[in-house]
């Protein structure tokens, strides 16, 4: 047995999962780079264990050194395998790893991933790494319309890729300002000419395709046009190298961003919750923020874990937030099931988005992890059913919304 079974669901929850499954998808949170990044890259066994599985590995206890061996195609194959094979059997049965066991079924013809099959994995892997691996994954498979993708890039060459652009990307020092802050468009020399270089690119990647902005839930201070001006002078007149990552001049920018972006009919997409130092990432420290800008529409991600009812009040409280469980159900799939079913308590069913797969370039774990999400809403709506709480067309007509419908109004998608 491999966790890449399908779950037995009861027959109601089978029937939601097959209607379900019919769904075309807004798939509402990736990092994919363009198809010739992945379609350029010599894959392997291995490329399925890029990206989240990495932090289980480390937590496992597998070393850094070790992990790097993984990924050197100069080592033997079966020589990597030995490494990786007992750290595999310690986070076989967690959600990151299941999305990856079930795209080497879809895909690759594997019913697991083991020292039996991993070569037969990867030969299948390099041999399908052709042009068009995203139509086949994303929309034959699949079944996605859009994917938002947030790579950094507005150029991403894919009828189903929209990109999301970051708001603020770094406001620490002299050279942050100058060089990288939104990509640095034009001259600065004064706090005004760092808000028009935001202006102009918050206007150059919307004229490019862009549907949101995202942003960090830090902890933020109350804007200070007067605070972020001497910070910003201290950089430039050399009194100060580096400022913290708290700052006036990042408080005082991001408000404004948020501003702007609201005028120009974009989404302000928000990380909250689970990444790191997750201490800095609680969702509530948006409420400042919403209470300032009622008029932006925010996509509180990830449903804030590990503060989900936090996240859930700000969906009931506020009309300007929707919830979007990206990267959730490979978080956990009960958390999620428990998470979507106080969410049909509490939220409005217009204001939740059920699917984004949050990857880089193993874009089959996008199918893995879109299969979990089916199976969490299917048996979370099921058990509605079974209650006599609501009917079967009910149950998928919510079900439609969370997958495709509220995002398309959310980002005034053109389907």
């Amino acid at each position: 047995m491999s966790s890449s079974d399908p779950v037995v669901m009861s027959p109601q929850a089978q029937a939601l999962y097959d209607a379900i499954s019919e769904f075309e998808i807004i798939d509402c949170h990736e990092h994919l780079p363009p198809e010739d990044a992945r379609v350029g890259m010599d894959v392997d066994v291995f490329t399925l264990f890029r990206h989240y599985t990495y932090g289980d590995l480390l937590a496992a206890r597998m070393s850094e050194g070790e992990y790097a061996a993984l990924v050197n195609r100069d080592i033997p194959l079966e020589r990597r395998w030995e490494i990786f094979e007992p750290y595999w059997e310690r986070i076989r049965w967690g959600s990151y790893a299941r999305a990856a066991l079930i795209a080497a079924r879809q895909f690759y013809g594997a019913e697991d991933i083991n020292r039996d099959t991993c070569v037969g994995i990867s030969e299948r892997m390099q041999a399908a790494n052709t042009p068009g691996i995203y139509e086949r994954i994303l929309g034959d498979a699949c079944n996605i319309r859009f994917s938002l993708t947030q790579c950094e890039r507005t150029d991403l060459n894919h009828p189903r890729l929209l990109p999301v652009m970051s708001l603020v990307l770094a406001l620490g020092t002299w050279e942050d300002v100058t060089r990288k802050a939104f990509q640095a468009l034009g001259p600065v020399r004064a706090l005004d000419d760092l808000l028009e270089n935001m202006r102009a690119y918050v206007t150059k990647v919307k004229g490019e395709g862009a549907v949101g902005l995202k942003m960090v839930s830090n902890p933020f201070q109350p804007p200070s046009r007067e605070a972020a001006a001497s910070a910003f002078a201290s950089l430039r007149d050399g009194r100060c190298e580096t400022l913290p990552a708290a700052n006036p001049l990042r408080d005082y920018l991001v408000d404004e961003a948020v501003k702007f972006g609201a005028e120009q009919d974009m989404v302000i997409c928000v990380h909250t919750g689970y990444w790191r130092d997750f201490r800095e990432l609680d969702p509530l420290h948006m409420i400042p923020i919403l209470q300032r800008h009622p008029n932006a529409r925010f996509d509180i991600y990830h449903l804030g874990y590990p503060w989900v009812r936090e996240a859930l009040m700000l969906g009931k409280g506020f009309p300007n937030v929707w919830l979007n469980l990206c990267w959730t159900h490979i978080i956990s799939q009960r958390f999620a099931m428990a998470g979507l079913a106080e969410a049909i308590d509490l939220i409005p069913t217009n204001k939740l988005l059920a699917f984004g797969g949050d990857y880089t370039v193993p874009v089959e774990k996008a199918y893995g992890h879109l299969e979990m999400a089916r199976e969490d809403v299917a048996r979370v709506l099921a058990e509605r059913i079974e209650e006599g709480q609501m009917t079967e067309a009910q149950a998928l007509a919510i079900a439609r919304l969370w997958f495709f419908d509220n995002a398309v109004e959310l980002y005034r998608l053109k389907v």
